[in-house]
């Protein structure tokens, strides 16, 4: 009775030991689709980092992935093109945990619809060596990049960088490979037993914009877009307190006051510390773009923040507005460059920076001479202006610190200016930061969340204040930059520095969760957006153009490439030759 109990039991292992074997396996069948490779992104646990990880080919139409640990907490997935991504090459998510043989389709067209078209029943999926590629396909990079390679089970891998099909001929991986330009690294495994997988990564040299004359014009970053400076015009600014509310003061008439005709500077969403590590933290302090006039007694300043970063893994779009800045009693920050022959770095006597009490955190050294420093919640706290001192230092002693009295003179609006069409950021999260310097992986975020989630402050400052006239401003010119500050350091600018986001992916030491640009010392060298004065030129080093013959192109005076130029003063280039133009 034992011996025959004992040979049941064996039967069953045997029987059930080949499923174990195989492992967990998925089909997905590409014939809507028609995609030359196939790939798979999954999440929950374990899960793929995107843009996912390249299947195997079985046959035909047939693509197949076996997972690398069974995924007992994988809550989604979806199929998509190898290499490529964008919604044209990508199923729609699958929101449920795959099935161990099941076969998915997907039905072409735009995040087409994926299907669990039952039990595979073809032939089964091959046993492969699948290399693994350090950085991931999809990588871009500036100057270099060096790729580290490794296959499981451990086989030669064999490799071509220069697009062919490597063979068993090909060059066999030894050492990390360094590419300087855009390659295509194509690798072929072949195991024991004969069986071969093809792989395909692709690394990308980024197209990057250099700053010119310390400012980054691209065509979503702008800095004085078509040499607009502002507008010298009375602006019907209006402040209400609302005592025992989060948000303290309404700027009654913001969303009103201004066009595009104002528009100094516009800057891109997502370009905040928190978008890269912290995207759990609110409230969101994004400045999106300044506008800006004046007359002879007011600066006026309107500055739009965006809510385009939220909690992507938990809590998900905020519909209570602890996402607002007004929600915090934190900083805002503007500094201001109000004379050409002044500067200073924002620094108090004693080495603080202005506010701190324990170091340096925003220092300027980009021709900074005034700073101003409020709270979130307009009314509240004490705000002021801070100037040099002879010793370049400040301090918060007149005529160092200068404040504004009783009477509000900053409010905030909800919502989004009519004159906002657009809101251009990076279509993901967690994007390396040198992306910022190129006009590439931006999307439209303004249907996100409704118009009214986001946020706009206006501000009405004496001129006196300040010291300077009207004449001033039109003769000679302001600057004026916002700083997004969240705790101590800078996390956010307006324009854009690239000092906000050089420790953006470092943890911060109260919070492993979040950006250490809450506290890191942040060296501001990027110039302000010019409020007045006379338009100045983005493209420095002129020569006259003799007789080159190359077809002309044209920029603004901030050095922005204008493809169809209407009349005014241009920059033209024609081959090596420069010319300012007046079409």
């Amino acid at each position: 009775m034992k011996t025959r109990l004992l040979y049941v039991l064996l039967a069953l292992i045997v029987s059930v030991f080949p499923a174990l074997a195989e492992g967990f396996t998925i089909y997905y069948d590409n014939s809507a689709t028609q995609w030359e490779s196939v790939g798979i992104h999954y999440w929950g646990g374990p899960q793929t980092d995107w843009p996912g990880v390249e299947i195997d080919h079985v046959e035909g139409d047939i693509w197949a992935y076996t997972f690398p640990s069974t995924p007992a907490s994988v809550s989604g997935f979806l199929f998509k093109h190898a290499t490529l991504t964008g919604d044209a090459y990508q199923t729609a998510d699958f929101s449920k945990a795959p099935v161990n043989g099941h076969l998915y389709k997907g039905a072409g067209g735009e995040k087409g619809k994926l299907t669990d078209e039952g039990v595979y029943s073809g032939s089964p999926a091959p046993k492969t060596s699948t290399v693994t590629a350090t950085p991931k396909t999809g990588a871009r990079f500036s100057e270099e990049i060096t790729v580290s390679l490794t296959a499981s089970p451990a086989v030669p891998i064999h490799y071509t960088t220069d697009g062919s099909e490597p063979t068993a001929s090909s060059a066999v991986y030894s050492a990390p490979l360094t590419f300087r330009t855009t390659t295509t690294l194509r690798t072929l495994t072949i195991t024991d037993e004969g069986v071969e997988k093809s792989q395909t990564f692709v690394y990308t040299k980024r197209e990057t914009i250099a700053a010119v004359d310390g400012r980054l014009n691209t065509e979503y970053y702008r800095v004085n877009p078509d040499g607009k400076t502002g507008s010298n015009r009375t602006v019907n600014a209006k402040f209400t307190k609302h005592s025992n509310t989060n948000y303290q003061c309404l700027a009654d008439n913001a969303l009103s006051n201004w066009t595009d005709d104002d528009l100094i500077c516009q800057g891109v969403a997502r370009d905040i510390a928190s978008a890269f590590r912290g995207k759990h933290e609110y409230p969101v302090i994004d400045s999106y773009a300044i506008y800006a006039a004046y007359d002879a007694d007011n600066l006026y300043l309107g500055v739009q923040y965006v809510y385009a970063v939220w909690d992507a893994g938990g809590d998900g779009k905020s519909d209570n507005d602890r996402h607002r800045p007004w929600m915090m009693d934190g900083r805002i920050m503007l500094a201001f460059d109000l004379w050409a022959d002044k500067e200073f770095e924002g620094v108090l006597a004693n080495g603080n920076t202005i506010w701190d009490a324990d170091g340096k955190y925003n220092v300027m050294r980009n021709g900074t001479d005034c700073i101003w420093l409020g709270n979130t919640k307009p009314t509240v706290g004490v705000p002021a202006l801070f100037f040099p001192d002879a010793n370049g230092t400040t301090s918060y002693d007149a005529p160092y610190c200068v404040t504004f009295g009783s009477e509000p003179f900053y409010g905030v609006a909800n919502g989004l200016l009519p004159c906002i069409e657009h809101i251009w950021g990076q279509g993901d999260f967690g994007y390396d930061p040198e992306e910022l310097r190129t006009n590439d992986g931006f999307t439209d975020l303004i249907g996100e969340v409704a118009r009214d989630k986001h946020t706009f402050y206006e501000w009405k400052f004496p001129l006196s204040k300040l010291g300077i006239t009207e004449q001033h401003i039109k003769d000679n010119g302001i600057g004026v930059m916002v700083i997004d500050t969240y705790g101590q350091g800078a996390i956010g600018s307006t324009p854009y520095d690239p000092t906000v986001f050089d420790n953006a992916a470092t943890s911060y030491s109260k919070d492993p969760s979040t950006s250490a640009e809450k506290e890191d010392t942040d060296i501001f060298t990027y110039k302000h957006a010019r409020i007045g004065g006379k338009a100045s030129s983005g493209i420095e080093g002129v020569t006259p153009a003799d007789g080159n013959e190359a077809a002309p192109v044209y920029y603004n005076l901030q050095g922005v490439e204008v493809a169809n130029p209407t009349s005014g003063l241009y920059i033209e280039r024609r081959g090596n030759k420069v010319s300012k133009v007046i079409l």
